[in-house]
């Protein structure tokens, strides 16, 4: 319905429904009912074809949109779940608890806490606006109370660097997905 009430956003098309009603008013005054239809429903099956193609052609566009978003947030993840080879996934398939692999060039695809890496460096502007690196270190139990910054968020384009990193959430309870909820 949203669709077909879309049309009417144009002002030809209120012209031409106006025109239409018009004409069947005036059309069955002075020819009478059968005849004096002829005119103002030629205009409304005109309209009617205007609008199924108009409403097909934005369905279809916003299908094959929603489609390409969907394909854009897919991405394969290197993850070790009870060995020590790598499977490979998709990151929406990713739970808490998993050990992921990154390297440099893509995106973070969980909330994380790095345990092994080097020369890590993130941009959060996805998330934060600044388009500043963040230098990231991995937590152990030296630096663990001393504040180190190992926490990786989601939608963060890893700019360098390689690593481990433990999932610590995933899908809409990532920092990522709160603020997309409350948007």
């Amino acid at each position: 319905m949203e669709l077909i009430a879309e049309n009417f956003d144009d002002t030809i098309n209120k012209i031409l429904f106006l025109a239409a009603v018009v004409s069947i008013i005036i059309g069955v005054i002075q020819h009478g009912f059968p005849d004096g239809m002829l005119e103002g429903t030629s205009i409304l099956i005109a309209l009617t074809i205007i609008i199924v193609v108009n409403s097909g052609n934005n369905y279809i566009s916003e299908r094959r949109l929603a489609d390409l978003v969907s394909l854009s947030d897919k991405q394969d993840v290197a993850v070790y779940r009870g060995s020590t080879d790598a499977i490979t996934i998709d990151g929406s398939q990713l739970v808490v608890g998993d050990l992921i692999h990154f390297e440099a060039g893509m995106k973070v695809p969980a909330d994380c806490i790095m345990v092994e890496g080097q020369d890590v460096a993130t941009i959060e502007g996805e998330l934060t606006g600044e388009p500043d690196n963040m230098d990231k270190v991995y937590v152990d139990e030296n630096n663990y109370n001393e504040g180190a910054t190992g926490t990786m968020m989601a939608k963060s384009l890893l700019c360098s660097g390689f690593g481990k990193a433990i999932v610590m959430a995933v899908g809409p309870n990532t920092v990522a997905g709160v603020i997309t909820e409350k948007t």
